[in-house]
């Protein structure tokens, strides 16, 4: 890195552009996550709760002027995971795009899947049972209060 150039090398190849001007976020720490609350979900099941259940309304995307719709979820006590009502407030609610959401569902590619939520703020991830190594991760929607 040069100024605000940065360079990248292998073998007998190389490309350069300008750096963005801030810290990239360490992948490390998204992927090894704090223990957080983890849940298994019947895919289809959770799919058709989310499909079919309350959603809030993101901020307006700069791309095409449209809000996204977002999932609120928590893991209850008994381990099952809730797509929380307008107005449930609870401090431990994750908020994620419903869409990205439902996408990383299809990439699972499995019958059962499991959530792991940390903080409000932490990554989301969606692991398969049989290989934690493939996993999807959706960061968070900070909520209005």
């Amino acid at each position: 890195m040069e100024g605000d150039r940065v360079t990248l090398k292998t073998g007998d190849r190389q490309t350069s552009g300008q750096s963005l001007g801030h810290e990239f976020p360490d992948y490390r720490r998204l992927v090894h996550l704090p223990a957080g609350r983890r849940a298994h979900v019947d895919t289809a099941a959770f799919r058709r709760a989310l499909e079919t259940g309350p959603v809030r309304t993101g901020e307006t995307r700069e791309q095409d002027g449209e809000p996204h719709d977002l999932s609120v979820l928590r893991v209850a006590e008994n381990g099952s995971v809730i797509v929380c009502d307008d107005g449930d407030d609870d401090q431990n609610n994750v908020a994620v795009n419903r869409a990205f959401l439902l996408h990383a569902l299809a990439a699972g590619a499995r019958d059962e899947l499991l959530l792991e939520l940390g903080a409000p703020t932490a990554p989301l991830a969606i692991r398969r049972p049989d290989d934690e190594g493939a996993f999807s991760l959706l960061m968070p929607v900070r909520l209005e209060q």
